[in-house]
């Protein structure tokens, strides 16, 4: 981290008439990102931050600002930033928190979307916001995000945000809804691997893999039994099956599928009124990938760990930070991407309560100073 992220800020495209430019924009985000960390939710609560914070502010970011901006001040300014130049700069700021984390080839990069629920307004007719984001499993960072469209879905989001990423030798985990021709072309056109969850939505393609234990061996089993925990104990089979040439299906299919895995989860849960009979439960899971000659060991830790954007990204900024409670209707995706920004900050330190990290940072902001990644 050589450069400061106050001086990746400076880079952020500001659209203000120069008779505006009273507070500089680059510390307002910086100022923004601070207050994400110390548990604002809203901009009210991130004036009163800088308001009650401006003198220590001023000191480690020096600026003309002559006092903190008002509630209605912030909503203008934050409205008038460049979402295009902003991303860019997460992503140059995320990607040298990745590398200094250790990621690089072989890592598991989760993609998925989330919508902002409380951006919707009626009185406009206008609907919530969505992001995609891409996740690096092993680190913990956030690689980048896209916005969906009003009138599109995930799948060309993600299909943009792999090609402008461009992550050589990663492997790109998505939900059945990605089990696209396409978005598998824009893996490999990035010299990455797909392995993508195959439903109903793909009816041809999930009968082909139903097909495939009947008339074929796995070539790789993987079986994980986890301990007794709140009267449950879970199961999971994992099995590697070959493809390509083996499914009854056109050569697009063919040519992308190289393996078949196929996951098989069995949950034993107590019966807690008698203490003894146990009751189960079996759900099986297909996915295709791209790869060849690929452990089942290897699928296990990479199916597992795609749900880390759901568990340690999407559920601690709903629960931890607040996003999802957030009523902000005006450029509602700039603030998520400075939460983003906040977030990668905390992974960068090892931090894995948030929801206690923010509290204490609430407490003593030269703590939050003294991170790495600020």
């Amino acid at each position: 981290m050589n450069e400061p992220l106050i001086e990746m800020l400076s880079c952020v495209t500001d659209c203000r008439r120069g008779q505006a430019k009273r507070y500089r924009l680059a510390n307002i985000l910086m100022f923004c990102i601070l207050g994400f960390l110390c548990g604002a939710k809203s901009y009210k609560s991130l004036c009163s931050f800088i308001e009650e914070r401006f003198a220590l502010l001023q000191a480690a970011f020096p600026s003309t600002m002559k006092r903190a901006p008002a509630p209605s001040t912030l909503w203008r300014i934050i409205g008038l930033v460049d979402g295009a130049s902003l991303e860019a700069v997460f992503r140059r700021h995320a990607g040298t928190q990745h590398a200094a984390l250790g990621g690089g080839p072989g890592e598991v990069v989760a993609h998925d979307g989330k919508s902002l629920r409380g951006s919707y307004d009626t009185a406009s007719e206008t609907k919530m916001s969505q992001l995609l984001r891409a996740f690096a499993v092993g680190t913990r960072i956030i690689l980048g995000h896209v916005a969906i469209m009003v009138k599109s879905n995930e799948i060309p989001a993600m299909q943009a945000l792999v090609r402008e990423l461009g992550l050589a030798e990663v492997l790109c985990t998505a939900d059945a809804m990605h089990c696209q021709i396409k978005t598998i072309e824009a893996v490999k056109a990035s010299d990455g691997e797909a392995l993508l969850q195959v439903k109903s939505n793909q009816p041809s393609l999930e009968a082909a893999f139903n097909a495939l234990p009947l008339q074929h061996e796995p070539v790789d089993c993987h079986v994980e039994t986890g301990k007794i925990r709140r009267n449950r104990q879970e199961t999971r089979r994992v099995e590697v099956f070959k493809a390509g040439h083996l499914l009854d299906l056109p050569d697009d299919w063919q040519s992308h599928v190289g393996e078949a895995v196929r996951v098989s989860r069995t949950v034993l849960r107590k019966d807690v009124a008698t203490g003894w009979k146990w009751q189960p439960t079996r759900e099986v899971a297909w996915y295709a990938s791209t790869q060849n000659d690929s452990s089942a060991a290897y699928y296990a830790v990479a199916t597992r760990g795609h749900w880390g954007v759901e568990n340690r990204v999407h559920y601690v900024l709903d629960v931890s930070m607040h996003e999802d409670a957030s009523r902000v209707r005006k450029s509602p995706t700039i603030l998520s991407i400075l939460r983003s920004f906040a977030l990668n900050i905390l992974r960068f330190n090892k931090v894995n309560n948030v929801a206690d990290a923010l509290w204490r940072n609430a407490m003593n902001l030269n703590r939050v100073l003294a991170y790495g990644g600020v």
